[in-house]
């Protein structure tokens, strides 16, 4: 008995998947790739259209902001350089761009301005609108050093000496601030008669100012400081004087 030869074996379909048949229920072949897609896209043709142009208006969204962005920091820069020096024009700038960082070198400019002409309480507040625009930048330090010291010379000594104290023992700072806020304080120290303490802040300044910017200062203050008092030696007299001698006879 001959056997068969075996049929040949549909192509795998899913379960599900409906078998494409004529009108006579003869199986059509399976669509290819291309037939497929062309179908997807006749199907999804307005959503896909729709999805590509949001994105395209995101994306030139976005590069216009950065264009808007860009062009906006190069007129805030050119109104400041135009302001240069001028007060008037300075504070009309803090004024328009508050939130700036620009705004903290025009204050800073103003304080200066004012330290220059000893007024040191205008200083001071200027200084210390500058401190929070420039933190974290090159100019931190001379907001803060600025205004602790101008309110020093304002005659608010203790005021002052609080600042400095946070100044040097704040590690966010810079060790140049740092090393500034000891050497003034030492400075501080002296004026009011308290020696010790200004040799504690240049011991302090001493290890710490490791840029050196402040050692040659530090070193011509402690110069200028008394000397030391050697530990004194107790006098043969005094030790005498507490010996009694018990003679025959006394009382």
């Amino acid at each position: 008995m001959s056997s068969q030869p075996p049929s040949s074996s549909p192509s795998p379909r899913h379960s599900d998947e409906p078998k494409v048949v004529s009108a006579d229920g003869t199986p059509l072949p399976e669509p290819t790739l291309e037939e497929r897609a062309q179908v997807f896209w006749i199907e999804n043709k307005k959503t896909i259209l729709l999805t590509c142009s949001l994105m395209l208006l995101v994306i030139v969204a976005r590069v216009g902001w950065d264009n808007y962005r860009e062009m906006r920091e190069r007129a805030i820069g050119a109104e400041f350089a135009a302001a240069e020096n001028d007060a008037v024009k300075l504070r009309a700038f803090t004024a328009a761009h508050s939130s700036h960082q620009l705004a903290g070198l025009a204050w800073l400019a103003l304080g200066d301005a004012a330290f220059k002409d000893g007024k040191y309480t205008d200083a001071a507040a200027a200084y210390a609108k500058a401190a929070p625009l420039t933190a974290g930048s090159a100019f931190a330090g001379r907001a803060v050093i600025g205004e602790a010291f101008s309110q020093s010379l304002a005659g608010d000594k203790a005021k002052a000496e609080t600042a400095f104290k946070a100044l040097a023992a704040d590690a966010k700072q810079s060790a140049a601030t740092r090393s500034e806020a000891r050497y003034h304080l030492a400075v501080m120290a002296v004026e009011a008669g308290r020696v010790e303490d200004a040799r504690k802040a240049l011991d302090e300044l001493q290890s710490t100012d490791i840029t050196g910017a402040w050692m040659q200062r530090a070193m011509a203050l402690r110069m200028s400081l008394p000397a030391v008092p050697a530990a004194s030696e107790a006098a043969p007299a005094a030790a005498d004087a507490g010996l009694k001698l018990n003679l025959p006879g006394a009382q």
